[in-house]
């Protein structure tokens, strides 16, 4: 059993255990060196040899290739679930029920019936459950919070996310998992486009409705590498999502927000604003003269501070007996238009957005 609250509250160090050595396995544990009051405790995976080299790599004293023995490991006060999709919710339920708090990746889970039961056992057990949406923790995000809470672009009329990637074959061959229904539980909508579909809800409001298509393009997988939808948002503005991993070259991805007080752009991928026209209220002062719209296809480059930031929340929450910023019951709402797009595709109409659950 990890630490109880009165010692993590007394300032007890809080100990992370990651499941998953993947990309999100390096992210996290690279920036965990930086979290005050947190540590590397263990991590886990199913090949010895990968899990061996990671712990040495990355200084985790202990690492398991089982899942179980991870989340008995009595130093281990955090999971983070770092794996596919579609296996988050058995392993947070599994740390849930042996007391420990879990901080699982984006997606929350394949299905919004798996995150809802991820949700319920969590606040059941009394465990705090955090899921990473890395951009909601950069200066875009709470630049734009300020300016949309301060009424700075008053009434909103339009507000857009569009992420056009590039994913070669090999991107999708070389992990099995990718682009399967039961385990990622869709493709560009759902591994790339869900950060600034999580954004865009967050900061003009929830989504109140979807019209929606979405196709396979260039890749021999089950699920779309392509979308295009309409957003219904429930404060009467409108908005388009574009995603796509089918084209070449890649373009940075943009959410843009039009409102009666003037228009800001950003790239929220690279924490940068693109453009900034309002009203009586100066923009950065870093503002490109001209935007560079090409991007990488090598998710590596993207800056990984943010998670320093996340994580350091997950650790403070925790200390602090509190939620985490970005709970499990707010994951759930961009599952929920990125669930609602794919369904109205299938029918061929207008699909209603059921509010998540608010705590």
């Amino acid at each position: 059993m990890a630490a109880d609250v009165a010692d993590l509250a007394g300032g007890k160090p809080v100990g992370f255990g990651l499941i998953g050595t993947g990309m999100s396995g390096g992210f996290v544990a690279r920036e965990l060196q930086h979290v005050e009051g947190g540590f590397l405790v263990a991590v886990c995976s199913r090949s010895r040899e990968r899990v061996q080299a990671f712990a040495a790599e990355h200084g985790a004293p202990r690492w398991y290739t089982g899942v179980r023995e991870l989340i008995a490991d009595p130093q281990v006060d955090v999971v983070c679930v770092l794996t596919p999709t579609g296996l988050h919710g058995s392993m947070t339920v599994a740390a849930a029920r042996a007391g420990k708090h879990v901080l699982v990746e984006k997606p929350i889970e394949a299905t919004v019936a798996a995150g809802e039961h991820m949700v319920r056992v969590c606040r059941e057990q009394g465990v705090r459950l955090g899921v990473i949406f890395q951009m909601r923790f950069g200066r875009v995000a709470r630049m734009l919070g300020e300016l949309l809470r301060g009424g700075g672009l008053g009434d909103i009329w339009l507000a857009d996310a569009f992420d056009k990637a590039s994913r070669s074959p090999a991107y999708y061959a070389r992990a099995a998992w990718r682009g399967t229904r039961d385990l990622e539980g869709g493709g560009c909508l759902m591994t790339q486009s869900i950060h600034i579909i999580d954004l865009i809800q967050h900061l003009v409001g929830p989504v109140a409705s979807v019209v929606g298509r979405t196709a396979t393009k260039r890749h021999a997988i089950e699920v779309e590498d392509a979308a295009v939808a309409l957003l219904r948002f429930d404060s009467g503005a409108m908005g388009v999502v574009e995603s796509t991993t089918a084209i070449r070259p890649a373009l940075r991805s943009r959410i843009e927000i039009h409102g009666e007080r003037g228009t800001v752009i950003a790239n929220a991928q690279y924490d940068q604003f693109l453009v900034w026209e309002v009203d009586g209220i100066p923009g950065p002062p870093d503002l490109p003269e001209s935007p560079d719209w090409l991007d990488t296809d090598d998710p590596w480059a993207y800056p990984q501070t943010r998670h320093r930031v996340q994580l350091q929340d997950m650790a403070d929450a925790i200390r602090e007996d509190r939620d985490p910023v970005l709970t499990g019951e707010e994951a759930l709402r961009s599952l929920r238009v990125v669930k609602a797009i794919q369904r109205s595709s299938r029918l061929g109409r207008e699909v209603a957005v059921a509010p998540a659950p608010d705590r």
